[in-house]
């Protein structure tokens, strides 16, 4: 995940002594993939865990780890990588740099700049279950959330390095940019209700072996997070597909064609915008209760037709609901894609073209035509992210006119 709304911010990153250095790493190039500068500053424990001449190659510039190093001699350091950048960025951070930050304590370059801040700063916690626990931590970072510049991307629970298991792992860099995010450009709730899918079904032939597809659902969680940027409130039903981090909206976890149908019947009557990106699976195979063994040179499975959950939904949705559908198609794209959207009542068709040269399932960029009734947009290689922000666009500015329709009824 890179983020947009990082480009040109100038970002500090403080490194403290803990294994969760290495995440760090990926941290780093992600924000400078996304646009940030980044400045390193680092503890002298942290030199342990990474050494300076890999923050150099991957950030660009001199990391600092000592209180009487300077990046530009008319300035002091400190002060300025307090108060000079957009934000600072605290990973991992163990329970001593939490400590010393609780208490004003400035011992060192890390922890002194952390008493200057007057920017936001985020804390990406990173610990043995614990220390995390311990009562003193707990009281430090209650004190540290009291203040207004100051935020924390909480632990996850896992196997930890020590060998345990328990809360105390530093959450992944994506969670880390996604609370960025959410600190530079604070979500204003718009009231519309999304229900998005994404991913692939999985039709079970026997216990162990399943009929699926290419569908990896990163569209339906590019289309969930541009929606919830805008304030919508997301509902993302995950088939077989969930995100790697806590995206700050629902998730509601599917594996078959029936279970899907069933989410969605929940849920759709609700939603204002609804997006149909997952791939459903048409047949469904006569389920063996025991695993099919080796025999014959060939075998028969018979198939049936899974419920069309797209156009089922007709019923179960709101009449003046947002209905957006895909089709991937090997054929007659333009053609088939207007089929689907008068006979399935949808807004509009994202459609793809499957070829020998090109397979968009699981690929990082889209070739795609979104057809109207009216129209046909063409886009060529964008990005999933570019794709979504289309997509979340003109699906708001449809509900816009049905809503406003509907008022002047």
């Amino acid at each position: 995940m890179v983020s947009a709304g990082l480009e040109n911010k100038n970002l500090l990153l403080i490194v403290s002594g803990g294994i969760a250095a290495y995440k760090s790493v990926f941290l780093l190039r992600k924000l400078v993939k996304s646009g940030a500068s980044v400045q390193v500053v680092g503890t002298a424990n942290s030199l342990n865990f990474i050494g300076k001449s890999t923050w150099e190659a991957l950030s660009g510039k001199t990391p600092l780890f000592d209180s009487f190093e300077t990046f530009d001699s008319s300035k002091i350091t400190h002060i300025t990588l307090a108060q000079d950048v957009d934000a600072v960025i605290v990973a991992p951070a163990t329970a001593n740099i939490i400590a010393k930050a609780s208490c004003g304590i400035a011992d060192d370059l890390a922890s002194t700049i952390l008493a200057a801040a007057t920017v936001p700063v985020l804390f990406a916690p990173a610990m043995n279950t614990a220390m995390f626990g311990n009562p003193a931590n707990l009281e430090n970072i209650e004190r540290l959330k009291k203040r207004k510049n100051v935020f924390f991307a909480e632990p996850e629970s896992g196997c930890l390095a020590c060998g345990t298991v328990g809360k105390g792992r530093m959450v992944e860099p994506e969670e880390i940019i996604f609370k960025l995010d959410e600190i530079f450009y604070p979500l204003k709730r718009s009231g519309v209700k999304w229900l998005v899918t994404g991913g692939a079904t999985r039709e079970y032939l026997d216990p162990v072996r399943f009929v699926t597809n290419g569908s990896s659902g990163k569209t339906g969680f590019a289309v969930s997070e541009a929606a919830f940027k805008t304030g919508g409130d997301v509902t993302f039903v995950g088939v077989n597909a969930e995100p790697s981090f806590n995206p700050g909206y629902s998730v509601v976890k599917t594996v078959t064609a029936a279970e899907t149908a069933g989410t969605v019947e929940k849920y759709v009557k609700n939603a204002d915008i609804f997006v149909m990106s997952a791939a459903i699976a048409d047949y469904s195979p006569e389920k063996s209760g025991q695993k099919i063994k080796k025999g014959e040179e060939s075998l028969s499975v018979e198939f049936f037709r899974t419920s069309d959950i797209l156009a089922e939904s007709v019923k179960w949705t709101k009449p003046d609901a947002v209905r957006i559908g895909f089709a991937a198609e090997t054929e007659n794209l333009e053609e088939n894609a207007r089929k689907k959207l008068e006979r399935k009542n949808l807004d509009f068709v994202v459609a793809n073209l499957v070829s020998s040269e090109f397979n968009p399932f699981g690929a990082d960029t889209n070739s795609v035509r979104i057809v109207f009734a009216d129209r046909i947009e063409e886009f060529e290689n964008i990005t999933k992210t570019q794709l979504a922000d289309i997509i979340v666009e003109y699906a708001l500015k449809t509900y816009e006119v049905k809503h406003n329709e509907r008022k002047n009824r």
